[in-house]
């Protein structure tokens, strides 16, 4: 079961060991509001609009990492982020104004997330149609094992000092800065000597690509190989093709209704359990369930569903969660809601890898960062507007309507899902 996960490229192992460092030492973000409201003397208003100032950053970040990341190359964008993050955490934490500490948060955000869409355009590159959501599913398993670990270590480090704080977090992303530098090359596929996804079947256990079987039988394998220089395509004419491309446009959308929903689970699922008397630790003991099913289950669940139709897996997977979601709104006790978190946990280990497989199967190679970008975007958006919609829903109409909403959502993402289904479906590896 783990065979076709070994037998992945060098580089995207690399680039999980990478995310998972990083996401390790993502200390700034969970203590980001307990920092400026506790250690600043911000008002909860200053500190919550700072917090969403991240958040437009990361919408800039998405659809300029993506644009970069095709014209500059995947690695020189990483490289970029990554010590640029780096460089504005370091700044960050001597500022003690209000209006410098809002600015520099605005700007670390956009730096620190260009490399997302950068990172799974470069994943694109090098792994063919078939065994994406093996290396997508794997870095997901990567970003909520250093999500696991990162809470942790930070508050013991905040404990003593929020300045080394925000030290180790620049420290993490240095790191993962140098593991691109050493081990990564440029995989964009419009430049020379570029490295270009081609499958072959070799027994060569050092290829910088993949390994051989255990078995030592011949598998395929990505290597590096010379593409013919192709020009780079314009920001504008790269905006009116995604425009045209309906299939990409309702896939965005059905994946934003789906973020929708699961921004509840950090909003205003709390909210909704302390209207039932359990408490923020009791809440954080629940939450972490989630991250223990991805983490045990991601892997094996991809392997397994890797023999169906991935265009039908989304369909069910957000039915799944949908339902999870829904019968949030019957739970009453602690067990009942740890029940619903399996249920909507594993609709969200079934899409995880599919959607950015399909996601860049969509895209054209010399657009693949651009496309990502936009699909991370509509991700940010689901943080920007999800969050208060729900919480509006929640205050104003109860948990019942918010609940019945997100089983709604769920419904019109699968439709919508359903609608491209023939342009979802796995392509040859010869396909761009």
């Amino acid at each position: 079961m783990l065979q076709p996960y070994l037998n992945l490229p060098r580089a995207v192992h690399i680039l999980c060991l990478g995310t998972f460092v990083n996401r390790a030492g993502t200390f700034l973000i969970p203590f980001l509001t307990i920092y400026l409201s506790n250690k600043l003397g911000l008002s909860p208003r200053t500190a919550t609009l700072t917090m969403g100032l991240y958040g437009l950053g990361a919408i800039v970040a998405s659809m300029l990492g993506g644009h970069l990341a095709d014209w500059i190359g995947r690695r020189r964008v990483m490289l970029f982020s990554l010590f640029g993050g780096a460089t504005a955490l370091f700044i960050f934490s001597f500022l003690t104004s209000a209006t410098a500490v809002m600015a520099t948060v605005t700007a670390f955000g956009i730096i620190a997330e260009m490399y997302r869409p950068a990172a799974s355009a470069m994943i694109g590159d090098l792994v063919e149609p078939a065994r994406r959501p093996h290396a997508f599913g794997l870095m997901y398993v990567a970003i909520n094992l250093g999500f696991a670990v990162g809470p942790v270590i930070g508050g013991l480090i905040a404990a003593y000092s929020f300045r080394w704080l925000f030290w180790g977090d620049a420290f993490a992303s240095c790191m993962y800065g140098f593991i691109v530098l050493t081990f990564i090359r440029e995989t964009l596929p419009s430049r020379m000597n570029a490295v270009a996804p081609r499958t072959d079947q070799r027994d060569d256990a050092s290829t910088t690509a993949g390994v051989a079987s255990a078995e030592g039988a011949e598998s395929p394998v990505v290597e590096y190989a010379t593409v013919h220089e192709e020009p780079h395509v314009p920001f504008g004419e790269a905006f009116m093709h995604m425009l045209r491309d309906r299939p990409f446009q309702v896939f965005c959308f059905a994946g934003f209704l789906l973020a929708v929903m699961f921004m509840q689970s950090m909003s205003t699922f709390p909210l909704y359990l302390a209207e039932h008397g359990i408490d923020a630790k009791t809440y954080g003991r629940l939450i972490a369930l989630n991250g223990v099913l991805i983490v045990a289950l991601q892997l094996p669940v991809t392997a397994i569903l890797s023999r169906f139709d991935r265009s039908m897996v989304v369909v069910v997977a957000a039915l799944v969660t949908g339902l999870g979601f829904a019968l949030t709104g019957l739970a009453t006790s602690v067990w009942a809601f740890a029940v619903t978190i399996i249920i909507w946990t594993l609709g969200e280990i079934m899409q995880a890898s599919y959607l950015f497989a399909i996601a860049t199967d969509l895209a054209p190679a010399r657009m693949r960062g651009r496309y990502m970008g936009a699909f991370g975007m509509s991700h940010s958006l689901a943080m920007t507007l999800g969050v208060p919609l729900g919480g509006e829903v929640l205050s104003r109409l109860g948990g019942n309507y918010l609940w019945s909403g997100c089983m709604a959502l769920g419904i019109m993402s699968s439709l919508l899902y359903l609608s491209i289904r023939g342009h979802t479906r796995v392509r040859e590896a010869t396909a761009q």
